[in-house]
């Protein structure tokens, strides 16, 4: 059921079930294919889209779609392009609605009155057209950027706006940045906004930054002190923020990240008014035989399986924590549709333990989850061997040889040591020599746990 007035009002949904799916689809690396649905109760929604690539500087979608609700039928196109060379980009999009197209908010959300007196009110229908470009151009000054916005919008109401905004940036003294914005409605004098400021880093995730704003309301001065909260566990961030001008308006709010969540508490006061705002965040996976409790997923994730505690694993070469008693260990903020490489750090493990691999590498699909499974064993069956000839001279380095009856082939190092797993309490293995014969030796064989077994002067004749 659709959420009502969010922000505003609380446990205001729709009472009509609605539905949404999307599906798309590669057909080849020039070409990709949607299809998207929605509706329920008396609403039906379908559209069908494609993107494809526009040389070798660009990529364009197209996409139509055609609604059904209430005896009214109406249909809408959506085309995009952007372009990007030489520091240049252009973006552009363009949108028409005909009819009575309608979509899931249309139809569910209601009307909000702005202005009792003039009946202004704020509607959520479909806008009948949508138009912007946005131009980005390389600048000859190194470190700065200038960008160009226009939007040309007509809302469901037949309101009309047309936005132009300008916003320039520069780095200073290196680590510094000094930064402009403007934007007004060519539609409305009384709508428009100047901003100018510069923000300055310092140690240990704290950026300070002021700047002066003037708009329809007057001129405003604005400082802003906050140190970054990190994606780590234990992470503390905090912000302190003031605007002062005919309508003050002050807030401060501090954030904890835990294990489990985030944590959020804030205070504001705006002109007379004062709030106090609390907030939890987190997530609770089902996956890999357990069940994690952890901060916001918003992309995909993977549940490692090690097979023994207290293993650190890595992301993208990054240390995303240890595994717990079962040897596992939830890991999020993976790339959906790109590599993502999880590896384990096995210092921590025990030197008898057998470490098949130390690293995997997955694709996961958008906001789904991946079990990876290492298979480390830490009573690995297995021991270090030295192979020599009725001689005692060590086996030359680089024979390969086989457990007898066993799969998987081992390699003899120098010394003639050799690691050879799969083994029980009598064995029997073969190697084969440089001379294309070969050579077999007998040894027992018993694990002691937490040690590296070693068995030297085994004769292999």
């Amino acid at each position: 059921m659709a959420r009502r007035n969010f922000g505003i009002s609380s446990d205001d949904y729709d009472g009509r079930v609605m539905g949404v799916a999307t599906a798309r689809y590669g057909v080849t690396d020039r070409l990709t294919l949607e299809a998207h649905a929605e509706g329920g109760a008396d609403l039906i929604n379908g559209g069908i889209g494609a993107a494809f690539p526009l040389g070798a500087y660009g990529a364009a979608s197209l996409a139509v779609a055609g609604s059904h609700h209430d005896g009214r039928t109406g249909s809408l196109v959506d085309a995009r392009a952007e372009f990007g060379y030489d520091g240049w980009a252009v973006n552009a999009r363009m949108q028409r609605a005909f009819g009575g197209y309608d979509d899931i908010a249309s139809v569910t959300a209601q009307p909000v009155i702005l202005d009792p007196d003039d009946f202004t009110r704020f509607s959520a229908g479909v806008p009948r057209a949508v138009d912007q470009v946005t131009l980005s151009v390389p600048m000859p000054i190194d470190f700065s950027s200038l960008n160009f916005s226009y939007t040309h919008l007509k809302d469901a109401e037949g309101e009309t706006s047309q936005i132009v905004g300008l916003s320039y940036s520069q780095a200073i003294f290196k680590r510094s940045t000094l930064y402009a914005t403007a934007f007004a409605d060519l539609d409305d004098g009384d709508s428009y906004g100047i901003f100018a400021g510069i923000s300055i880093p310092f140690n240990d995730d704290v950026m300070a930054s002021t700047g002066v704003e003037h708009g329809p309301d007057g001129l405003n001065i604005v400082a802003d002190l906050a140190k970054s909260e990190r994606a780590e566990d234990g992470s503390i961030g905090w912000r302190l923020r003031t605007s002062e001008g005919e309508v003050p308006n002050r807030s401060a709010a501090v954030s904890y990240r835990a294990p489990f969540a985030r944590f959020e508490a804030g205070a504001q006061q705006f002109d007379k008014d004062f709030r106090v705002t609390g907030q939890m965040d987190g997530a609770i996976a089902v996956a890999g035989g357990g069940v994690f409790a952890t901060n916001r997923i918003d992309d995909a994730f993977a549940v490692v399986d090690v097979g023994t505690p207290d293993v650190e694993v890595l992301h993208q070469n990054r240390p995303v924590g240890k595994t717990d008693s079962k040897g596992r260990i939830l890991v999020t903020g993976l790339n959906s549709y790109e590599p993502n490489t999880v590896s384990i750090d096995p210092k921590n493990l025990p030197v008898d333990a057998d470490i098949p691999t130390t690293k995997e590498t997955v694709v996961p699909a958008d906001r789904n989850g991946v079990v990876l499974k290492f298979g480390v064993s830490e009573a690995a069956q297995a021991a270090l061997v030295t192979l020599v000839d009725p001689s005692g001279t060590p086996l030359e380095a680089g024979l390969a040889g086989r457990v007898d009856g066993g799969t998987e082939d081992f390699v003899v190092g120098y010394d003639g040591q050799a690691y050879i797993k799969g083994l029980g309490k009598q064995n029997a293995v073969v190697v084969g020599l440089a001379d294309g014969s070969s050579c077999r030796a007998d040894f027992p064989f018993e694990a002691v746990r937490g040690r590296q077994v070693t068995i030297k002067d085994v004769v292999c004749q």
